[in-house]
């Protein structure tokens, strides 16, 4: 997923290389150059094309930070639909909601578009950057925007390519969508008919959405404070780490380099190796199968003060200083973004007691509670929209009634509660004492069970000795 999306951003970019979207389109967007510049980096990141990661490729810290986020958000989350016309829908993005996480977090945030297609209602999730804010309203919704797609035909040799634009407005009760349509040819973008390309055909340039009450469109957000260029385009929520998840990236190379680097070798004398003449003039010499070549590497001479015709080497690694270098980059990370500390690096490595561990964790938890709190808001905007699709085409009511809820929301944002229920369960013996100590002291699992003390053997009172 993440490739495509770098892919597109890419070649979006060599479009307007020697223009800008202004000078094709005419539309002004609310992306500045150095947002812009942001955007391309996240997406670079993403699919692992930063531009370091030739040299160091990417550790999987992205993939760790978006993946923590959206498994808790999943796990928590619960929608309950009414109207029958829309639910289908509505489940489809709720089992996708960890995209929409992975969007929030890597690139700022997301578009949905609704699509009414072969009978039912469908819709498309794009990013930042598929996307380009034109104007928000005072607050905060996304009432203008362009949506881009590039369209190729043909072998890549001799492909064609078309770039297709789509513009939102939103004005009181109405939502006007224009479309238009640009061939490459070139390099250059040059506004063409719809039949010019064959996916285009049956598009109409434009409509409108009458009589509602919202935009037909729905951004989900990371609402922090854009700190690029002050406006309300979203931002990733690891913006102004960009710098330290280098750092990580290039630390993790060095530990592969300096493992690689410390393979055993056996430096031998030359002469060692050498073909020897036997009494029946033969000859007979050293053969090697594979992993020996590896371990043997010849010198001219004995190339040793000593006079040594087989030297050893097998260097210490600094295994444990690297990692733990690697560690505190992590923290850095963890404490810009307010992961918690413990959410990315290893707590093995880290003495601290219950107390500032549960106080990680409730940064993790602000985090998490400022995503779903937006997912919720969102996806009643988003059951509108399909409602009211659903009574335009003549499926349903324009019923958009839904329930989100949150499992285990109120037991983790209150610790000592979550300590009694895990107290209970293990009283109960539907869980282990071990466990308490990972969930409540960030201990693994070797080390939680290494530090619960065994309970003492019941002595059976139906058993005599002989």
């Amino acid at each position: 997923m993440f490739d495509k999306i770098r892919g597109f951003f890419m070649n979006v970019l060599h479009l307007f290389h020697s223009t800008t979207i202004k000078d094709v389109t005419g539309i002004e967007t609310n992306i500045t150059a150095e947002m812009y510049s942001a955007i391309e980096l996240w997406s670079a990141m993403m699919g692992g094309n930063a531009p370091w990661n030739d040299k160091a490729p990417s550790c999987g810290i992205l993939e760790q930070i978006a993946g923590e986020l959206h498994v808790m958000v999943s796990r928590e989350i619960g929608l309950e639909v009414e109207n029958e016309a829309i639910r289908p829908a509505m489940e489809h993005i709720n089992k996708n909601v960890d995209k929409i996480v992975d969007y929030i977090t890597l690139v700022g945030g997301c578009v949905l578009r609704p699509i009414f297609a072969n009978g039912k209602l469908q819709y498309e999730m794009l990013p930042l950057g598929h996307y380009l804010p034109i104007t928000y309203d005072f607050d905060g919704t996304l009432t203008d925007v362009l949506l881009l797609k590039q369209i190729s035909i043909g072998a890549r040799h001799c492909a064609r390519h078309w770039l297709l634009t789509e513009r939102h407005t939103y004005t009181g009760s109405e939502h006007t969508v224009k479309c238009v349509l640009y061939k490459n040819e070139g390099g250059a973008l040059h506004k063409v008919d719809f039949s010019d390309c064959p996916q285009t055909a049956e598009i109409t340039p434009e409509y409108q959405w009458q009589n509602i009450r919202q935009p037909m469109i729905v951004e989900f957000r990371n609402h922090a404070i854009n700190k690029i260029d002050g406006s309300n385009v979203p931002v990733a929520i690891i913006a102004g780490t960009e710098g330290m998840i280098r750092d990580a990236d290039e630390q993790y190379e060095r530990m592969n380099w300096e493992q690689e680097a410390g393979e055993k070798k056996i430096f031998a004398d030359r002469d060692l190796f050498q073909k020897r003449q036997k009494r029946d003039g033969t000859e007979t010499g050293v053969k090697f199968v594979p992993k020996l070549n590896r371990l043997m590497v010849q010198v001219e001479g004995d190339g040793f003060a000593d006079g040594k015709k087989i030297t050893e080497y097998s260097p210490a690694l600094r295994t444990e200083q690297q990692n733990a270098m690697l560690q505190q980059i992590f923290r850095r990370i963890e404490l810009t973004c307010n992961l918690g500390k413990g959410t990315i690096s290893d707590m093995e490595n880290v003495q601290q007691t219950a107390e500032q561990y549960n106080g990680g964790r409730k940064k993790l938890y602000a985090l998490v509670d400022q995503i779903e709190d937006e997912i919720e808001s969102k996806y009643q905007q988003c059951a509108n929209i399909f409602a009211h699709m659903a009574a335009a085409y003549g499926m349903g009511s324009n019923n958009s009634k839904i329930t989100v809820t949150w499992n285990d929301d109120q037991t983790r944002k209150d610790i000592q509660a979550a300590k009694q229920t895990a107290l209970q369960e293990i009283t109960a013996g539907v869980k282990n004492e071990w466990e308490y100590r990972r969930d409540f002291y960030g201990e693994d699992e070797t080390t939680a069970k290494e530090n619960t003390p065994e309970k003492p053997m019941m002595t059976d009172p139906f058993s005599f000795g002989a």
